[in-house]
């Protein structure tokens, strides 16, 4: 599943959109994986460690929310 998500994140990154579409398509994203993963608001160190490909990914998703 987490393939998946890096997968769309890849063509989002790649694709050849207008900024204020990308914009909304890794919003889209993020919150997806939020429900899919169960990401809490709060992120404690117990479930970053349980989730460690999980967080990498939402955090570099989550670092380009402003592409």
């Amino acid at each position: 599943m987490l393939k998946y998500y890096f997968k769309r994140y890849e063509v989002i990154t790649q694709g050849e959109y207008p900024a204020n579409r990308k914009k909304i398509m890794v919003a889209n994203l993020l919150s997806e994986m939020e429900t899919t993963f169960d990401i809490p608001l709060q992120i404690s160190f117990q479930w970053e460690q349980e989730n460690e490909e999980v967080i990498a990914l939402y955090r570099q998703v989550s670092a380009d929310k402003n592409l």
